[in-house]
Formats: structure tokens, sequence, C-alpha cells
């Protein structure tokens, strides 16, 4: 019994020194552990944002790209220092249909936006209120060199833009050459 006693009134805890080492080994763990969790969220975000930005440019390249091969032809147009490009385009549908599709690149807003209508009326350069109505297709947009992304040369229309990802990547790239179809007259008014 006596032994019993004595077990039972000694202090058999933590020391003080014990307590600190614990706490302090368990602070650096949660903090590297905090540390991982917070990299990889914000790799994540990085990863997220590119992918965006990549999809939004390969879509409007894409966009124009397929508008201009099924078109029986284009106009160009400077608007100070945006541009219009106006396209009669043959429609998906059962029977042929022509469609007026037109992009509009925003040099002071660093955009790309389209829009289609029915044929009948020329497209004009957008007031701001009604470019609001377009279909943004890509954000943070900037010719690859000098001051316009379209150029035409004849029948052949280039396409070059980058497009923004965020302040710590490098941009995303499209260039793209696109000719109307050979041998097409349409000559329903889009432009």
């Amino acid at each position: 019994m006596n032994a019993l006693l004595r077990r039972l009134s000694r202090d058999d805890g933590f020391t003080l020194t014990e307590l600190i080492a614990s706490s302090v080994l368990f602070s650096l763990v949660t903090l590297v552990s905090v540390s991982i969790f917070l990299g990889q969220f914000s790799a994540q975000q990085q990863v997220s944002a590119i992918t965006t930005a990549t999809t939004d440019a390969q879509l409007a390249g894409t966009t124009i790209d397929t508008g201009i091969r099924n078109s029986s032809g284009f106009e160009l147009t400077t608007v100070g220092g945006d541009q219009l490009l106006v396209a009669r385009v043959a429609g998906g549908g059962a029977t042929l249909e022509w469609v007026c599709r037109a992009w509009y690149y925003s040099a002071s807003d660093d955009t790309v936006h389209m829009t289609s209508r029915t044929p009948g009326t020329p497209v004009a350069a957008p007031t701001t209120a009604q470019l609001a109505s377009w279909i943004l297709l890509a954000d943070g947009v900037t010719p690859t060199s000098g001051a316009t992304i379209f150029s035409a040369s004849g029948d052949l229309l280039t396409v070059s833009f980058r497009a923004k990802t965020d302040d710590d990547n490098k941009p995303v790239a499209i260039e793209l050459s696109s000719a109307p179809l050979a041998g097409v007259t349409e000559t329903t008014t889009c432009y």
C-alpha cells in the first residue's frame, strides 16, 4: 500500500521545458503545413488564370479563323486605334444562309468582341453602348507588334495578338492567317 501511495503522490507530468519544446515543435509543423497549403493554393490560382486567358485567346483566334474561312469575303476598317473586321459568313444550317459576322478590337480596352446579324445593313463600328451588347471573346489583348491585331493583304487576313494572363506570367501568343472560300461569290450586304 505504501508503494501505491508513493506512486500516486509523485508528479509524473511534463516539465515546463518539455511543454515549451513540444509547443515549439507543434508550431513549426503547423507553420510548415500552412506554408505548403498556401503555396499550392497560390499555384492553383495562377494555373487557373493562365488556363482562362489561354482558352479565351484560343477561342477568339478560332472564332475569327473559322469565320473568315467560311466567308465569301471580308472588310477590315481601322477606326482610330481600334479595328473592325466584318465578314459575310456561310451559316451551318440545312440550307445555305449568309450571316454578317463582325469582330471589333478595342485598343483602349485591350478587348476583342464579336457579333452576328442578318445581312442587309452594313456593320459599322460600334459605339461604347453598342459594344456592351457584343460578345466579349478575349480581354487583355495587345498587338504582337505594331498597333493592330488584324492585317490584310489581298484576300489573306493575318491575326496576331498576345493575351495577358496576369502580372507574373508571359502572355499567350495567337497568330493565324485565313482566307475566304475560293470561288464563292455572294453579294448580300454586310460591309
